[in-house]
């Protein structure tokens, strides 16, 4: 008779003898189907393996069954499959010419979360199985699934995230994790550390991954040892999409446009004729002419001054700026994939490919403020309004191929390329505080690029209760480009007439950023009884190097009428050396080496020993330096290198611990200290310009590492395969946070200091459920609704007397973020109808010092709808509108709105294919 040696309940003889699939007419062995005890389903490509009396498996098919030919004999098998615990069967009968009839229920499995992860087997793109995941999680997260984003406008990772509990985002690109982001969070890509393409940014900027290319984006709010311990607002984790089950070919086309600039004249110059495709022809390049070896001045390195004007007449003269008509976005993608299927081997590939091209209008209200005589308010220094065009551009691609030769065995690369190019041309009018006008142009290139590859591997040994094995090494390449910014002033005389303002004269940048990462890691699970032990370790390196070169036209006297005239005129080749000449003006700061070494180790352990109590804890040991120096070969003033070498060695406990008071309810609550590193550019004392705002940015190299104790606590409650009741609550505290400060009253520049403390704590709540659940009238509505509410305190202490609150929240922390979704679908006709609103409390831009007020960002108020509908089996079409509301941005200092602007309502149409 069988029995069962390794289950996680008893089962009976009649339950696991059910009735199946009739064999064959004199079919020899086993044969049966494999369920899910609690929902009944079938599951596909389930394991079948005899571990004892042979050497032969067998996986389900499409509706679950198996069959098993064996010769007469005693058996042992092993039946198994992802996200469910494995069950042995021991002392089967297979007598010759009799079918032994065995079906198997399997249940999921509460510690299969890091298994999922790692042979990615699941559909991880659809809602119910994220939320699945989400409940046998061993930390506290949040996720939208493509499934869900499929429901709504967004069209990049940047877009799709806030929709997440407590997700916000700044500038367009960066994610704020219970209102902390940047060095407070860490993005993950598949599992490994991904770097940013941006000088001024840790954060990675998610407008560079479509959503096409997206499986899903989980948030992981509590901290377990197995995670990096760059940890405080989250971990984001973004997902892409794997290779299919059966063949697939997805071409996809959409166009867009908006209230602000479609069909309207845009702010443009002429930078080259590869703009529509991201990529800079070499018109902005650096002349060949100037020299590498040092700076381009008059006496050193040999050069004249006739030298200098001759290279300074080899620079584009493209200073003029024009208009152009904005044209409708458009973007084109296509997928392909496919398994096949050898025997039991398995060969699968995904190969993706997008583009976009996108052309805006901005129009800004600018006020440029200063503190009052009697130091007790604000007033206006300078005020202009800006108009900007934009054209940008964003290629991708994918490539995923996995191979499975046996059930054990899983093999699979994955690189992802994406590139993203953006010109803006910027014309601001204005006045001086004494009233008289004046104007500025600039035009700026900035391209950024990412690739990313990845080797991973999962091995299942027979030993130690079927240990696991998974590993990955990874290797990535961030570029960031900006060639050829440059900003030219007028301003008016006292004849009425607007001349080219000679301070600051014309100026020009060339900038450059490459940054290399690799590193891998190795992890362990030992599934023992009632307890599973993962420990492994990781290490992880990146080099960085950046370069910025400075030169400035300056008018050097005499009478030149021609400086009333359009910059291309004033800068022709006839006047350099004739009254205006060329200074290059880089500083020792604009270039600097960094490198970033880290080297971890962990051990965690998930008990289920004392049912319905489930107990993760563990601890991380993290060793870390950063090293930076600064220094550059064109430098017009001679300095020494300066390094700045930070090293730290960390330990980093975590506990989670998980009551489950039924099989849909989870309590959760947990402990971890954390930390959060200062980026290389918040280390780095080198400036940076706002254009737009008029005023510099720069590092601090005396920054320290920020320590944070977190506490976390949720109960929640799934009601069904899609729906989830969910509130959370969490304590930090920080020792010495970095936050961003005004340093000069007067320029209103910038740059980071640590405080001394801060403590962060709030409260989550979400809903996600069919209305169906009130009345049938309902059933085709889905509603979900999440808000966070969060209270942050610096305590300042006497280490920054010039700050002007000496008690106010975190910077970049809003008070409250709420959205709101309705779904209306309609399953016999394929339609789907989404309304979308997203709100966000008012938080610190900048720190404000000696009198100035905080900047705030006020609140901002999103609707957006989104309509889809299905043509037939194989195509889709998608309407969106987005903004509806068409509200300002709007960054206020006082009683003075230092920043307005509206982003306009815009509208796409997409069409897609599955052929």
């Amino acid at each position: 008779m069988a029995t069962e040696e390794v289950a996680t309940d008893d089962v009976a003889e009649d339950e696991l003898m059910a009735e199946s699939a009739t064999p064959p007419p004199g079919f020899t062995g086993i044969y049966g189907q494999v369920t899910d005890a609690q929902t009944k389903e079938t599951l596909i490509e389930a394991t079948v393996k005899v571990v004892t009396g042979g050497q032969k498996s067998v996986l389900t098919d499409v509706d679950g069954n198996y069959q098993l030919a064996l010769p007469p004999g005693k058996y042992d098998l092993r039946v198994f499959y992802d996200v469910y615990e494995g069950r042995r069967i021991t002392g089967l009968v297979v007598e010759q010419g009799k079918a032994t009839k065995l079906d198997v229920q399997l249940s999921a499995d509460a510690g299969a979360v890091q298994e999922v992860v790692v042979e990615a087997r699941a559909d991880r793109r659809a809602e119910g199985a994220i939320l699945q995941e989400r409940k046998k999680a061993a930390a506290v997260s949040d996720a939208i699934s493509s499934q869900e984003i499929a429901r709504t406008p967004d069209s990049s990772a940047s877009d799709a995230v806030k929709r997440v509990v407590s997700a916000t985002v700044v500038g367009g690109r960066y994610v704020l994790l219970r209102g902390l982001g940047g060095r407070y969070s860490t993005t993950l890509l598949n599992g490994a550390i991904l770097p940013s393409p941006e000088p001024d940014e840790q954060a990675v900027p998610l407008d560079i991954f479509p959503t096409t290319l997206l499986a899903n984006l989980n948030i992981l709010k509590s901290y377990t040892a197995d995670l990096p311990g760059t940890f405080a607002g989250g971990v984001l984790q973004i997902e892409t999409n794997n290779y299919p089950s059966q063949f697939e070919l997805k071409p996809r086309i959409s166009f867009s446009g908006d209230t602000q600039g479609t069909f309207r004249d845009r702010t443009s110059y002429n930078g080259g004729t590869l703009g529509w495709l991201g990529f800079d022809d070499g018109t902005r390049q650096l002349p060949a002419s100037v020299p590498r070896n040092g700076p381009l001045l008059a006496g050193r390195g040999g050069l004249t001054s006739a030298d200098v004007n001759r290279i300074t007449r080899d620079f584009p003269n493209t200073w003029a700026l024009s208009t152009a008509r904005a044209l409708p976005n458009m973007t084109l993608g296509a997928s392909m994939g496919d398994t096949l299927r050898i025997q039991n081997q398995r060969l699968g590939y995904l190969a993706s490919v997008n583009y976009s091209h996108r052309e805006g209008v901005r129009i800004s209200d600018i006020i440029r403020p200063e503190g009052d005589a009697d130091g007790t308010g604000v007033i206006v220094d300078q005020v202009g309004r800006s108009v900007e065009g934009t054209e940008s551009a964003n290629l991708s691609g994918l490539l995923s191929v996995g191979y499975q030769p046996e059930r054990n065995l899983d093999l699979s690369f994955f690189s992802l390329f994406t590139r993203t190019g953006e010109s803006r041309a910027r014309a601001i009018r204005g006045e001086e505080p004494n009233g008289e006008p004046n104007s500025r142009s600039t035009a700026e290139f900035v391209s950024r690029m990412l690739t990313f590859n990845q080797l991973r591997g999962f091995h299942r040994l027979n030993v130690l209760g079927d240990m696991e094995l998974d590993w990955q090494a990874n290797f990535s390449n961030v570029q960031r480009d900006e060639p050829d910014t440059h900003s030219i002033s007028y301003r008016q005389t006292e004849s009425g007439e607007m001349r080219f303002k000679s301070d600051p004269g014309g100026e020009r940048w060339y900038s450059t950023l490459n940054e290399s990462s690799f590193g891998g890691s190795l992890n362990a699970t030992v599934p023992l009884s009632g307890v599973r032990v993962r420990a492994g370790g990781l290490a992880q390196g990146s080099v960085r190097t950046f370069d910025m070169r400075r030169f400035r036209y300056i008018y050097a006297g005499g009478n030149l009428p021609v400086l009333s005239q359009d910059p291309d005129r004033i800068f022709s080749a006839d006047n350099i050396g004739n009254g205006i000449e060329m200074q290059e003006s880089t500083l020792p700061e604009d270039g600097y080496d960094a490198q970033l070494g880290l080297f971890a180790g962990y051990v965690n352990a998930d008990v289920s020993l004392w049912e319905p109590l489930r107990v993760v804890a563990g601890v991380r040991y993290e060793a870390s330096f950063q090293n930076l120096t600064t220094g550059t070969d064109y430098s017009i003033v001679a300095s020494q290198a300066k390094n700045t070498r930070q090293s730290y060695g960390d330990v980093l406990p975590a506990l989670n611990l998980i009551y489950a008071l039924g099989p849909q309810v989870n309590l959760r609550t947990g402990y971890s200290y954390t930390l959060a590193r200062p980026t290389f550019r918040e280390l780095a004392p080198i400036l940076y310009f706002d254009f737009v705002r008029g005023r510099a940015v720069t590092g601090n190299p005396e920054l320290v590492e920020t320590r944070i104790h977190n506490v976390d606590a949720r109960a929640e409650w799934f009601l069904g395969d899609n729906e989830v009741l969910a509130a959370s609550a969490f304590y930090k505290r920080f020792q010495n946070p970095i936050e961003q400060i005004i340093v000069t009253p007067a320029q209103l520049d910038l740059s980071f200091d640590n405080a001394p403390a801060a403590t962060s704590y709030g409260l989550e709540l979400e809903s996600r459920v069919g209305l169906g659940r009130l009345t049938p009238v309902l059933e085709s509505l889905r509603a979900g609704a999440n808000l966070t509410l969060t209270r942050s305190e610096v305590d300042l202490g006497t280490s920054a007397p010039l700050q002007t609150n000496q008690q106010r929240p975190l910077q970049g922390t809003s008070p409250y973020v709420l959205n709101l979704n309705l779904t209306w679908a309609r399953q016999q006709s394929g339609t789907e109808l989404t309304l979308l609103y997203n709100v966000y409390g008012e938080r610190i831009a900048e720190v404000g010092t000696q009198g100035l007020p905080d900047v705030l960002e006020r609140p901002f108020h999103r609707v957006d709808l989104a309509l889809s509908q299905q043509l037939g089996k194989n195509a889709q079409l998608k309407l969106t509108a987005t903004n509806l509301l068409n509200q300002f941005i709007v960054l206020q200092q006082g009683d003075l709105q230092v920043l307005k602007y509206r982003p306009g309502v815009a509208f796409s149409a997409s069409l897609g294919w599955n052929l």
